[in-house]
């Protein structure tokens, strides 16, 4: 398989020097400078693993400790994958959607009982 640029994929590029010791390389069609490095991360694999397992039903941290991933890495692929791949049903009728967060427990309605009015 021939180096492709990280950029376009293209396969036409020329010597450009060196970077901290490894060949740099420059692409013609982009002219993007890149190395021929290796890919950063955890391969697709385990992440795909990840995933199915934590949709099978196993909390993050009981998919994060046999593939030996830390729970904030399993919590960004699950994000990543439903961000990519999974819809948001549409409200039907005169629905509302409300999504508050942990911070703002209290409605419209209810403020002054809060204490926040």
């Amino acid at each position: 398989m021939a180096l492709r640029c990280k950029r376009c994929g293209s396969e036409e590029r020329v010597k450009n020097g060196f970077m901290k010791g490894l060949q740099r390389y420059r692409c013609k069609a982009c002219g993007l400078n890149f190395t021929d490095t290796p890919p950063r991360g955890m391969p697709l694999r385990i992440k795909l693993t990840a995933v199915l397992l934590h949709v099978s039903g196993l909390s993050m941290n009981r998919t994060a400790k046999p593939l030996g991933v830390s729970t904030p890495g399993v919590m960004t692929w699950i994000e990543q994958f439903a961000k990519a791949y999974a819809r948001k049903p549409e409200p039907e009728g005169r629905a509302v959607v409300v999504e508050p967060d942990e911070m703002r427990h209290c409605l419209e309605t209810s403020w002054a009982r809060c204490g926040t009015v």
